[in-house]
Formats: structure tokens, C-alpha cells, sequence
């Protein structure tokens, strides 16, 4: 049965499950033990290695990526969608009012409906002083996928010129989809040094999650970089 935002908490904390463990909901426990990052050698991009190794039509770095280069997607989803159903108004009235940077960016982890998204990630790109800072910041400790998929969105939308500095943050993330998604990011704004660790991020993943599909945003990223480099 789904837990209603003015439900009581089933936690027993007596609040209400808006202002108890909703926000403290987080996305399933991935272990992702201390990384002794191999080198895999130098990065190769011949036909060979992309022929063994290609782009699975779905996963979810893939969604994510689709979504990042085509913004108006969620924008004319939601607004047919909203013609014939209701739901998130409230959501997306407390977002158009509110003014404060660091509450817009905790409802980035609260999962927001996705009909919002749009509206909510607009509203943060008007406080990019504020936001994007803490946003990176807290892609450190992240263990909430929607909080990291709107975040590479949003970083990305900002168009500043952040790469050098996602690049220093990436091996201190301590969940593995959030860096599977930051090493995508990285392969569209990143700097060349980026090529490298991506390189090793993607067979890191692919040999100790054979199950998951967090390689697909490193090898996504090492498409994208294989074509603004021009490597061979």
C-alpha cells in the first residue's frame, strides 16, 4: 500500500511521512566497496573495442543521457500528460513560491513527481550562485538516484564550466550509480584528462557490477568523448 504524504510515519515517530522518512528515502543499497582503481591501460577507441562493447538500448544512464540532450522532452511530456492527469499540484505550487535555494535543492531528494522536474529544475538554474555549488557537494555522500539524475540535468543545463572540478570530485562519490552518472556528465563537458579514469570507471563497473548497468554511463561518456576529441 503507498504511504500517503500526510499519512502517519510508519517509522512510529508520531510526524507526519512528508516531514519524517520521506525525506530520508533512498534508493536501493548498492555496495560499492573501496575502490583500488586498476589502470586498464590507455584508453583505446578502435572499432574492435567498440564493436565488443556497445551502447545498450535501455538502462538507465541511457534514459538520463536522452534526457540531458533532449531538455524539451520532460517539458512536452509533462504537459500533455497533465491534460489528462492531476497529480503534483501542490508540489509544484510549493516550487513556484519558494525562494530559498538550499529548500529547492532538498526537494531534489525528496523525489519529486516527475511531472515537476521541469519547473524545479528551472527555478534552481535561477540561483546558480547558490545551487550548483552545493548541488556538486552533495553528490559526494549521494546515495538518491532522482537527486543525481536531476543533478547531472541540471549541471549541465547551467552551461558553467565545471568539468575540471566534477573531474576532482568523482573518485570520492561513494555510491556507484551516482558516479556512473557523473563519469556521463563528465564525457560531455568534461576536460580530455576525464578520458582516463572514464576509461577505468567503465571496466571497474563492468567487472564488479556484471548485474547492473552502471557501465553504461562511463561508456556512453567515452563515446561522447571519442567524437569532441576526434580520437581514433
Amino acid at each position: 500500500m503507498k504511504i500517503g504524504r500526510n499519512d502517519p510515519c510508519p517509522c512510529g515517530s508520531g510526524k507526519k511521512y512528508k516531514n519524517c522518512c520521506l525525506n530520508k528515502k533512498m534508493t536501493p543499497d548498492h555496495s560499492f566497496p573501496e575502490r583500488a582503481m586498476k589502470d586498464y591501460g590507455p584508453p583505446t577507441f578502435s572499432n574492435d573495442f567498440l564493436e565488443k562493447n556497445p551502447i545498450k538500448e535501455i538502462s538507465a544512464a541511457r534514459l538520463v543521457y536522452s534526457m540531458i540532450l533532449n531538455p524539451q522532452i520532460d517539458r512536452l511530456a509533462s504537459e500533455i500528460t497533465k491534460q489528462f492527469i492531476k497529480r503534483g499540484e501542490e508540489e509544484a505550487r510549493r516550487i513556484k513560491v519558494e525562494t530559498n535555494p538550499e529548500n529547492l535543492i532538498d526537494i531534489m531528494g525528496q523525489e519529486p513527481d516527475p511531472f515537476n522536474h521541469r519547473i524545479l529544475k528551472e527555478k534552481i538554474l535561477l540561483f546558480l550562485n547558490v545551487t550548483l555549488p552545493r548541488i556538486i557537494e552533495r553528490l559526494r555522500n549521494n546515495r538518491n538516484d532522482a537527486f543525481a539524475e536531476l543533478a547531472v540535468e541540471i549541471i549541465y543545463e547551467s552551461r558553467v564550466d565545471c568539468g575540471v572540478q566534477l573531474l576532482d570530485i568523482l573518485d570520492s562519490i561513494n555510491d556507484p550509480y551516482t558516479s556512473s552518472l557523473l563519469c556521463l556528465l563528465l564525457g560531455l563537458i568534461g576536460p580530455r584528462d576525464a578520458i582516463q579514469p572514464i576509461w577505468n570507471y567503465y571496466h571497474y563497473f563492468k567487472n564488479e557490477y556484471p548485474h547492473e548497468t552502471f557501465d553504461q554511463g562511463p561508456l556512453l561518456a567515452l563515446y561522447e568523448m571519442k567524437e569532441r576529441f576526434s580520437l581514433n
